[in-house]
């Protein structure tokens, strides 16, 4: 136990470090992301589908299809995961390397992409993004697909505040010649919005602040808010204000949103004999802080363990074979509540 947390500890203090080498990308100018040599083709991959009530991915397909400095060559819907999309561009790849390659794609500097890393497998959680690349899981690209002068810009809010997920994709986009493409990870919040009677959709960069709390038991806006305004003592917000506006009901000025960050986590037993009591809200958690494997993995995240909404449950696990074997299964829940300020 004491050992793993070392560990997780030890990650903390790495990425704490290697911050600094992704500070610059909050101020790199955006115009030439989208600038490459001539007789080179863009293009933009959808990765996911927007839930219903959502429009974020048909936003951003508008506004590559049509805005008149951003828009891509060609936009592809058709990737089911990170793997599959490196792939496409390997199999796809025309006279000259790629241009522009723009990547759309739901995620967090905590939970990473919001897509497989390969078909049917795990999340791209920053950690298992940042191993599967040291491990080779991706094909090494040539100097036919990408090379320094190829923009690989890619649009998840906040990721590029993760520095494993930067290296994981510095490993990703250089070829086998040893050239890294000119790589950019969004630091901010992105927003594809409609603007007026404009025929692209906008976007938008925009700086957050957190707040974390356990799923299903939201404080008050008030409390939020006095929350806010002691962990950002510097900011000059109005925050009450902001927690009373959503996206969908402003043009560009101050807004929250709400997202989740899942943990699940499965332990198999040899009978049902040996799982421990978890009949109280104690022996719940008193299971999962002796899960050493666990707790490095909330440490990883670093969000508070009581910011999670617990569920731990005995069940019966079946594998990919078929058999079933005992378990005890945890789901912790945390919401993230950002406020975000566009930047215009």
């Amino acid at each position: 136990m004491r050992s793993a947390l070392l560990v997780g500890f030890a990650w903390i203090v790495l990425i704490t470090i290697l911050f600094c080498r992704v500070v610059y990308l909050e101020s790199k100018d955006q115009k030439s992301l989208f600038v490459s040599p001539t007789q080179r083709e863009s293009i933009t991959f959808l990765l996911g589908h927007d839930k219903p009530g959502q429009n974020f991915f048909q936003l951003a397909e508008q506004h590559f299809l049509f805005d008149s400095v951003e828009h891509s060559d060609q936009v592809i819907k058709s990737c089911p995961s990170l793997l599959s999309l490196v792939e496409y561009l390997r199999d796809k790849s025309g006279n000259a390397p790629w241009g522009v390659i723009n990547v759309v794609v739901h995620g967090n500097m905590w939970g990473g992409l919001s897509v497989p890393l390969w078909p049917e497998g795990s999340r791209a959680f920053p950690k298992e993004l940042f191993s599967a690349a040291c491990q080779g899981a991706f094909p090494l690209l040539d100097s036919s697909v990408i090379d320094s002068q190829t923009k690989v810009n890619f649009w998840a809010c906040g990721i590029g505040k993760n520095p494993l997920i930067n290296l994981a994709l510095e490993y990703v986009f250089t070829n086998q010649s040893g050239d890294l493409a000119d790589l950019y990870v969004s630091p901010h919040f992105v927003i594809f919005k409609k603007l007026g009677h404009q025929v692209a959709p906008v976007r938008i960069k925009a700086s957050y602040w957190p707040f974390f709390y356990r799923r299903g038991y939201r404080p008050s806006e008030n409390e939020i808010a006095a929350e806010l305004k002691i962990q950002y003592p510097d900011m000059d917000m109005d925050w009450e204000s902001s927690l009373k506006t959503s996206l969908e009901d402003t043009s560009i000025t101050d807004f929250y949103d709400e997202f989740h960050v899942p943990v699940v986590w499965t332990v198999i037993y040899a009978d049902k004999a040996s799982r421990p009591d978890i009949s109280t809200v104690e022996s719940k958690m008193s299971w999962i802080k002796n899960q050493p494997d666990l707790m490095m993995k909330i440490a990883d995240l670093q969000i508070p363990l009581e910011k999670y909404n617990w569920t731990v449950q005995k069940i019966i696990y079946t594998d990919n074979q078929g058999i079933q074997q005992p378990a005890i299964k945890a789901i912790g829940m945390c919401t993230v509540l950002c406020v975000i300020s566009p930047e215009v």
